[in-house]
């Protein structure tokens, strides 16, 4: 009888416990870095402190972050990077889901054009990566994925063409932080 009281006592204290700490999602900047970082939704990573949180109209957005400078007259964030997230079906490799994605881009009348595609590591994980321009909308994208169970990361940097090259340190120091947990 003491060993289930004292389980029932142990259970309760945890439960007890994690009802008193704080869940979700944090950004906290850190001053000596210039850097703001992102924790929550199963990952984490840093962003310039300049930037902000910024809404997403993609359904499987988990975060989306961008340059406010940046905002065209409608009050888009034309520079972002976002965080996607995909549930992979269990019979399909997340090669042929990166393919099957792109085919279906390629087959929509949004002006797809690959420019590179290959792999990356990040975060010691291996990710498939795709750069590509969307002329429909006259932007720039670099697409990396990274799969954790039956969960796919996708880490969407976007700018205008003419703005690519120049946001290359930005999106790298983005990718490079990005971190599963």
């Amino acid at each position: 009888m003491k060993k289930y009281l004292l389980a029932i006592i142990l259970l309760l204290s945890i439960v007890l416990i994690s009802g008193c700490t704080t869940s979700g999602n944090q950004t906290t900047t850190n001053t000596s870095t210039g850097m703001k970082s992102y924790n929550g939704d199963q990952f984490n990573f840093n962003y310039p402190s300049s930037w902000q949180i910024i809404t997403s109209q993609a359904q499987n957005s988990s975060i989306a972050v961008g340059d406010p400078t940046s905002a065209d007259n409608n009050g888009n964030v034309q520079v972002n990077v976002e965080i996607q997230t995909a549930v992979k079906p269990s019979n399909v490799t997340i090669q042929d889901y990166y393919n099957s994605t792109y085919a279906q881009f390629a087959a929509q009348n949004l002006g797809y054009k690959q420019l590179s595609d290959g792999t990356i590591t990040v975060n010691g994980k291996t990710a498939l990566e795709n750069v590509y321009i969307l002329s429909s909308v006259s932007k720039e994208q670099r697409a990396v994925w990274l799969q954790n169970g039956n969960t796919i990361y996708i880490i969407l940097c976007s700018s205008p063409i003419s703005q690519y090259n120049d946001q290359q340190d930005t999106f790298n120091a983005i990718i490079s932080s990005f971190k599963l947990v």
